[in-house]
């Protein structure tokens, strides 16, 4: 079967459509993109050795922007190239990972009836998920909480999908990065361009914390990489960098983790085990990555800490205490079952088209 997939903006909406992608090809299924001219899906879609097919389009800024004026415009252009796309591939079904780019392609394949599936990573929800959600057929959830916002019937808790990963070399360890094998190793991630407010802290923080004994694997993002890599050059345990393809290797290396919220970063620390502090983005879409990190701390696998409430001292007796409980922490986390959303999801596709082709052969 011939399959369309809407994806785009953010690392959040790419990679789990990228996994799904992987199982269905998996089975000999065709994949085709659809993604945001300039977006980052235009790398890394083709990169895992997938067609696509690209738009314009934007998101809905928050407030007044000149931009969203072109909005309107820009949603029925995109809307009809992704009619014409859906003519003449004619998928079998089209997936959408919520976001702007999934507007145009679910609208498309509604007005063209194709059955629409959905995954929703975030516990609330986005305004394209909400919109699209009555003609979807199922919309697959990462967070039991996400079906509250959904129609009654539609959605499916089943995770947040993972791509698969490719064995490299051997993994990262803690003596490559010059630090002491039996000291405890903190990670600090803000995701690929940084937190501003997540390295000032941090940066205030480093005496307490290196006199606490901790390490640091810290990603400052592109934006903060010039100044905390000079600022910190010397500092002894203290490894920094702007992105590195080694991060899932950091990730099993560290004892905690300091984090934004985003409902892939969550997923990732789950799959490691890994406790965390979750600084949650405050100008993310309708506060989703707050829902997030309440879901998780609710669970009992991490501490959701407020940026407004974000300062040195704070931050210090936040790692202590995750630390301290982390026994707590890691037996919450060993309960939670294995990720195996992709393969869930992309089964669960393949059985619900096949239902329709039984029930059509039968009438």
């Amino acid at each position: 079967m011939r399959f369309i997939f809407g994806a785009g903006g953010t690392g959040g909406h790419i990679y789990p459509a990228i996994a799904i992608a992987q199982r269905l090809r998996q089975q000999g299924h065709e994949i085709i993109f659809i993604g945001n001219k300039g977006g980052m899906e235009e790398n890394l879609v083709p990169r895992e050795g997938f067609e696509i097919r690209l738009i314009r389009v934007q998101k809905l800024h928050r407030g007044f922007k000149l931009s969203n004026l072109l909005l309107p415009f820009m949603l029925v252009s995109s809307t009809l190239s992704c009619l014409r796309l859906m003519r003449s591939q004619k998928p079998k079904a089209v997936f959408c990972t919520g976001g702007f780019v999934s507007g145009p392609v679910g609208l498309a394949a509604v007005m063209l009836k194709i059955p629409l599936y959905f995954h929703e990573s975030n516990s609330l929800p986005g305004i394209t998920t909400r919109h699209l959600a009555k003609k979807t057929r199922i919309i697959f959830t990462g967070f039991a909480s996400a079906a509250k916002h959904l129609p009654p019937g539609k959605a499916k808790q089943i995770g947040i999908p993972l791509p698969i990963q490719e064995e490299k070399s051997q993994a990262a360890t803690a003596e490559e990065l010059g630090f002491d094998p039996q000291k405890k190793i903190l990670l600090i991630t803000g995701g690929s361009q940084g937190s501003q407010a997540i390295n000032a802290s941090v940066a205030a923080a480093l005496p307490h914390l290196q006199q606490d004994g901790w390490q640091l694997i810290w990603q400052t993002g592109k934006t903060g990489f010039d100044e905390y890599s000079k600022r910190f050059q010397d500092a002894k345990g203290v490894h920094i960098f702007a992105f590195s393809p080694k991060l899932k290797d950091f990730y099993r290396l560290a004892q905690v983790a300091i984090t934004r919220a985003g409902a892939l970063t969550i997923a990732e620390l789950t799959q490691n085990q890994l406790p965390a502090i979750l600084i949650p983005l405050p100008s993310a879409a309708e506060n989703h990555q707050h829902h997030n990190a309440l879901d998780q701390q609710a669970r009992g696998v991490a501490l959701l800490l407020p940026q407004k409430d974000l300062n040195a001292q704070i931050l210090s007796k936040a790692v202590e205490r995750v630390y301290r409980e982390r026994h707590t922490y890691l037996e919450n986390l060993s309960k939670l079952p294995p990720n195996t959303a992709a393969q869930d999801i992309a089964d669960a596709i393949i059985a619900d088209l096949n239902k329709e082709k039984t029930h059509a052969g039968k009438n």
